[in-house]
């Protein structure tokens, strides 16, 4: 006879919150913010400059992005492959990246390697070689990459889109990209003169997560304590405005499908009603079981997929529905839209809002799972204007989210008879349609830009 082990005495576990975070500033103003996250193999560390896309000539929109793609391309102490040696040598992974609102550098490793790659990330920030052949291959890379994405229908629409929400007079009207005449202007001396004037101390904060030992501000103040940038400008976050809403109809001759984007200039995270606007658009087309994806795709088969997406920005943001047709169906597609995001028709019911309530404050605890989780989520916070322990008090608005108040923030922000639409595909084959389902778009022809 087999005696069975006795089960463990188990309790259910307690309720997920956000880890808690120890803060220092240095003397030069770097803001430092430590994670001590027990049991996590890898130590990630990230820093966020405060560098907004606004800090970039108009002329030569893109330098930033081609800044941040080269400061790992070597250093003065490493020159050339020297550093990426230098940073592999120690199991680190570094990289960089650039947003509407900022520049952060992210660098991934063992704990015990800490230091080595704390003094590498520093390296990177402050004594960059950017040399021109370097600069040139990132330019010829991004270069590639937009027109690649341009190419694509559902590239083009995501780009007119930003066009047809923001007034172009702001610099969140384009990505980070620019457009391709002001990338392919950027020269080595122009990404020189870029980090000189904006990469400081000043506004910068630098988030670290993981298991380590208590040395870790010896190691900080070791590696950046003596960063300091006297020429370093002042930054400045703009407030973007909507626009008039527009239709546009790109043509793409011979496309047998149309990418649809039709969207609203609404609000960002910092707002009383984020978490209303996100229970909404996750119930109206966020979710498998959503109004737009139960009809357009269960019910009609119409499209593989919608979704309403809402996309933040640090002042304000824009709420679209996404979703690639079949062009004979495009026109009832259209038609259908607005009578399934017309809440004030059909209000948002407290099935929809618990089934999104419960995706989001779920999903949380998964995207903070690991060191470099905490750290991505808390630049992206403070890139938002954001205080890094605002995932409490998110997840808490989210609880509090009702029926009646979904509805009222959908209804006032997502106005079906209104927003802005951006078709590309056969203009031949779709123009009529987008008329028939009471729309009066401008053709803009193959390859002409907005």
């Amino acid at each position: 006879m087999v005696t069975m082990p006795t089960r463990p005495t188990t309790t259910p576990p307690g309720p997920w919150s956000f880890p808690s975070s120890q803060r220092f500033t240095l003397d030069n103003g770097l803001r430092v913010i430590v994670h001590d996250l027990p049991g996590q193999y890898v130590v990630s560390a990230g820093l966020m400059l405060d560098v907004p896309l606004t800090s970039e000539p108009e002329d030569l929109e893109g330098v930033a992005l081609l800044t941040a793609s080269t400061l790992s391309e070597g250093t003065h102490d490493h020159p050339g492959t020297s550093f990426t040696e230098a940073v592999e040598s120690c199991g680190a992974v570094l990289d960089a990246a650039v947003g509407q609102s900022h520049a952060h550098v992210l660098v991934d490793v063992p704990g015990a390697r800490l230091p080595e790659a704390m003094a590498l990330l520093a390296e990177a920030i402050t004594q960059p070689q950017l040399a021109d052949a370097d600069v040139e291959r990132h330019r010829l890379l991004h270069a590639a990459q937009l027109e690649q994405q341009l190419a694509t229908g559902a590239g083009r629409a995501n780009h007119a889109l930003r066009r047809a929400l923001i007034d172009p007079a702001f610099r969140a009207s384009r990505g980070k990209q620019g457009m391709p005449g002001s990338l392919q202007a950027v020269t080595g001396a122009d990404v020189r003169a870029h980090h000189a004037a904006t990469h400081g101390p000043r506004g910068s904060v630098l988030v670290i997560s993981g298991d380590f030992d208590h040395g870790v501000l010896d190691c900080v103040a070791s590696s950046f304590g003596s960063w300091d940038n006297p020429d370093q400008s002042a930054a400045r976050h703009e407030v973007p405005t909507g626009r008039a809403p527009a239709a546009w109809l790109i043509d793409r001759p011979g496309s047998v499908q149309a990418d649809i984007r039709w969207g609203w200039f609404t609000l960002d995270r910092a707002h009383a009603d984020w978490a209303n606007l996100q229970v909404a658009a996750n119930a109206l087309g966020g979710a498998y079981l959503s109004r737009l994806n139960r009809v357009l795709r269960e019910e009609k088969g119409f499209s593989y997929g919608v979704s309403l997406v809402n996309s933040p920005l640090r002042h304000g943001g824009y709420t679209s529905t996404h979703g690639s047709f079949r062009n004979e169906v495009v026109g009832e597609a259209l038609a259908l839209m607005p009578q399934l995001l017309d809440v004030a028709a059909e209000p948002i019911t407290a099935d929809e809002v618990a089934r999104a309530r419960d995706y989001l404050v779920g999903t949380s605890p998964l995207r903070y799972a690991t060191a470099p989780g905490v750290t991505l989520g808390v630049l992206s916070l403070i890139a938002a204007g954001l205080d890094a322990d605002h995932v409490g008090r998110q997840l808490d608005a989210y609880r509090a989210v009702t029926p009646d108040t979904a509805t009222e923030a959908a209804a006032r922000l997502v106005d079906v008879h209104a927003g802005s639409l951006v078709v590309v595909g056969d203009a031949g084959a779709l123009e009529q349609p987008l008329r028939d389902a009471g729309w009066e778009p401008t053709v803009v022809p193959a390859g002409a830009w907005i």
